[in-house]
């Protein structure tokens, strides 16, 4: 019993020591709302001093620390989740986030969740977390080297770098999702329409399909060996550059499989 509780308690009885009897008996009951009432209070003190689950963030933050912890590009260092942009908001997982890096020459890391379906791309930095900074004393935003379309993209395009220029601006929490190296969308294919001036974002290309099911695909067999053999296939399934696929021979109905080496073109193992 608590202090406040075991005080209550005596007070009262002393009160209705010196009473009649109808009002020890209305003295008993006012005891006991008296005491209820205390009860209650220290419940909420208890509650409230109960530590609270850790945020959405908190969890994708220790988890990608552990994931880094292992992973090549990241073991031996202390890594931090760089502060995401405030219109994203990261959603509780249910099972073990997921992590990958599909962009190797950048620090942006994939995060997915199976259950809520979800996906994110986030920004792991070397050293601890910065500290919060006052809202009137926020530093101006960082300068980041984005890659922005020339021209109206429409969605499906077949990317090439000639199609963008590289510029700098401010992106403030878009660290993880902006793309700044041409390299990394050859053979890539816009996810949505892009407009000019606009950056480019990881979630705005895919891996472009160069053959699809059902198409008629040039294979070609014995390059570099001294002989050139082709043929017409027909796809049995989809797939992107450098991708291993089924086909079948238009001729003989033989199945074979081949590396696709450009859009409707493919050569032999």
């Amino acid at each position: 019993m608590s202090k406040l509780q075991h005080l209550t308690q005596l007070t009262m009885q002393l009160l209705c020591l010196t009473k009649t009897d109808s009002f020890r008996a209305l003295c008993a009951r006012w005891f006991g709302w008296v005491l209820a009432l205390a009860l209650s209070h220290a419940s909420l003190g208890f509650a409230a001093d109960t530590p609270s689950a850790p945020s959405a963030f908190e969890a994708l933050q220790t988890q990608a620390q552990q994931w880094a912890s292992s992973h090549p590009s990241f073991q031996g260092r202390a890594v931090h989740v760089a502060p995401i942009d405030n219109r994203i908001a990261v959603q509780s997982c249910q099972q073990t986030l997921q992590f990958d890096q599909p962009f190797p020459a950048q620090a942006s890391v994939r995060v997915r969740c199976g259950q809520p379906m979800w996906q994110l791309y986030v920004t792991l930095n070397s050293g601890n977390a910065p500290a919060a900074v006052a809202r009137n004393g926020l530093p101006a935003p960082a300068v980041q080297k984005v890659l922005v379309a020339k021209d109206l993209l429409k969605r499906g395009t077949l990317l090439t770098p000639a199609m963008f220029t590289a510029t700098e601006m401010p992106a403030p929490g878009m660290e993880s999702q902006l793309i700044n190296d041409p390299k990394l969308i050859v053979n890539m294919e816009l996810t949505r329409d892009l407009t000019p001036n606009t950056p480019l974002k990881t979630y705005d290309v895919k891996t472009a399909v160069m053959v699809k099911r059902g198409q008629e695909v040039q294979v070609t067999a014995g390059v570099g060996q001294g002989f050139l053999i082709t043929m017409r296939a027909e796809a049995l399934q989809d797939g992107g550059m450098g991708e291993q696929i089924r086909l079948k021979n238009s001729e003989s109905g033989r199945s074979l499989t081949a590396v696709i080496t450009g859009p409707n073109a493919a050569k032999l193992r």
